[in-house]
């Protein structure tokens, strides 16, 4: 009964999510540092991120192998800066757009253009774009960016040990995502603390409505890193006694 009260283009966005059977079929995209490449690249896939959020963080990239390389910038003025020197090194240009210090005023007063600006980046320089906006600017131009995007990243950090607050939001937004562009692929963002297994059991939940999952680590939490990656692709073959240099 509950099925049959469905919007139909609520069914298929289900019917599409539900391809991915387990935890396991969703991609990985990773921010990265050198204690976690070796791990990452134990069980990481081509269609597997791996990213910095700082341009000098780059040559923690070159080990990275066969996953994608991401590079995250705060403004579309700064990328527009340093793209002509690094778009080389990367295969997407990822862009956190948020309320507060980080982007600039101008850019946050226009969202949308400055999605697109940033697309326009991405296409001059061949790469493909991920954008990453806070909750509100998700809700207020969510479904205007998407299509100018290729990834769609909702954070849910913050409310991650919330499982009715996270599932109603994704499950409420991420139909409007993919009417917009249903090539879009879709993440929710997690962050390495807390228990898990439990975050493993949101994602679980969450599998109708995404293609991957965004995993923010720490220096000091690569412990829990690792743990989510045995988790996620099942295998604890690759974890002995790794060599962990923190500075």
């Amino acid at each position: 009964m509950a099925l049959i009260l469905l919007s139909a283009g609520f069914a298929a966005v289900f019917a599409q999510g539900s391809a991915a059977k387990a935890v396991g079929d969703l991609w990985i995209d990773i921010l990265i540092g050198p204690p976690l490449v070796q791990p990452f690249n134990q069980v990481a896939r081509e269609n597997d991120i791996a990213h910095v959020d700082r341009p000098e963080q780059l040559g923690q990239l070159e080990e990275i192998a066969p996953a994608q390389k991401m590079l995250i910038f705060r403004s579309a003025a700064e990328a527009a800066e340093k793209l002509p020197d690094l778009a080389g090194t990367i295969d997407i240009v990822g862009y956190n757009l948020e309320h507060g210090p980080g982007p600039p005023l101008e850019e946050q007063a226009d969202p949308l253009g400055a999605i697109q600006r940033m697309r326009a980046l991405a296409d001059q320089y061949g790469l493909q774009l991920a954008v990453g906006p806070d909750h509100d600017f998700a809700l207020s131009h969510g479904p205007a960016m998407a299509p100018y995007v290729d990834y769609f990243v909702l954070q849910i950090q913050r409310r991650q040990t919330e499982p009715p607050v996270v599932i109603n939001f994704v499950s409420t937004l991420v139909p409007q995502l993919r009417a917009a562009n249903d090539q879009l692929q879709i993440s929710v963002q997690v962050r390495t603390e807390g228990d898990m297994g439990q975050i493993v059991a949101l994602l679980e939940k969450l599998l109708p409505y995404i293609d991957g999952v965004s995993i923010l680590t720490s220096p000091q939490t690569v412990d829990i890193a690792e743990e989510l990656l045995i988790r996620l692709r099942g295998h604890s073959w690759f974890m002995p006694m790794i060599s962990r240099d923190l500075e």
